[in-house]
């Protein structure tokens, strides 16, 4: 099964999967009410083109005391892929030409970016950070940087003229939504 390279970013981002004691398989990605139109304008969407039923709710999540949002779909396919897929991340990043990089960049951004003053990108793992940040290189934005915060790295895009060039490459729902223009 091919999944699109957005959703590979936002399903290694944000995603869940999971395998019940039943037998029943499910995906799911959970955003908060600010980033609901990730999920109904991005990923909800994609699901469907793929042909599976997307339940697409809101919640309460005890957790953190907040309302969140999330599409879930039930598949051993759609488990099985995810799984497989992000398992060998890094390569898989490594494997796909700059349209497709870009698109993952852009799903990977919506799960695990922020933008303050700088766009940064947070994850656990340096490797695949370390290979977006030399694909962003190949691809003109420069003079990104990846730093420790605490457990987790974050691949830091801070100049002016790398957070233009970011902007004119990735097509970020995030980033439509908080840098318009």
């Amino acid at each position: 099964m091919k999944i699109h390279p957005y959703l590979v970013g936002v399903l290694f981002g944000d995603g869940t999967s999971y395998k019940g004691n039943q037998g029943a398989y499910a995906v799911w990605i959970d955003q908060t009410d600010r980033n609901k139109a990730i999920l109904e304008s991005e990923v909800v969407p994609r699901l469907r083109r793929m042909g599976f039923r997307v339940h697409f709710y809101r919640y309460y999540a005890r957790s953190d005391r907040t309302f969140k949002w999330r599409a879930l779909v039930y598949s051993k396919e759609l488990y099985t892929a995810v799984r497989e897929t992000t398992r060998r991340i890094t390569e898989y990043f490594g494997s796909l030409h700059d349209k497709d990089a870009r698109q993952f960049i852009a799903g990977f951004f919506d799960a695990e970016g922020t933008v303050t003053d700088r766009i940064v990108i947070y994850d656990r793992n340096l490797g695949l950070l370390r290979a977006v940040e030399r694909r962003l290189a190949s691809l003109g934005v420069q003079y990104a940087h990846i730093y420790r915060f605490g457990s987790v790295f974050g691949l830091q895009i801070y100049r002016k003229e790398s957070q233009r060039r970011f902007l004119e490459l990735v097509p970020s729902r995030r980033l439509k939504v908080y840098l318009p223009g």
